[in-house]
């Protein structure tokens, strides 16, 4: 952190630290059955896991490209956060393969 201008070096002290999803198009991705499954089960998972206060953020990615969403989880733990990444329908179904990565982010950040 030597070149880090230091009025910047407290606010990077305080980050807290999370578990970022990557989900990405899987093998059964273009199947018709496809949008049902990610409408009538993805999505109620989803918003469980939000209301449960574990997943913070969720974010489709609209560009056509391999990656289909991305999702912020309150857990450090990756074992948890699989376990639940996991238990998703469109998982399950090989509709989304994923990828979880350590990440972190200013305290008080928001989306407008």
């Amino acid at each position: 952190m030597e070149f880090v201008p230091p009025d910047i070096l407290p606010k990077l002290a305080a980050m807290s630290r999370y578990t970022l999803l990557i989900l990405t198009k899987a093998e059964n991705y273009n199947n018709e059955d496809t949008r049902r499954i990610i409408q009538s089960e993805h999505l109620p998972y989803t918003f469980k896991l939000r209301e449960q206060g574990k997943l913070l953020l969720t974010m489709p990615v609209n560009d056509n490209t391999a990656v289909a969403a991305i999702g912020i989880y309150a857990s450090t733990d990756k074992a948890e956060v699989e376990e639940l990444v996991k238990q998703d329908p469109a998982v399950i179904k090989k509709i989304f393969n994923y990828e979880l990565l350590s990440a972190a982010g200013l305290k008080g950040d928001t989306l407008i």
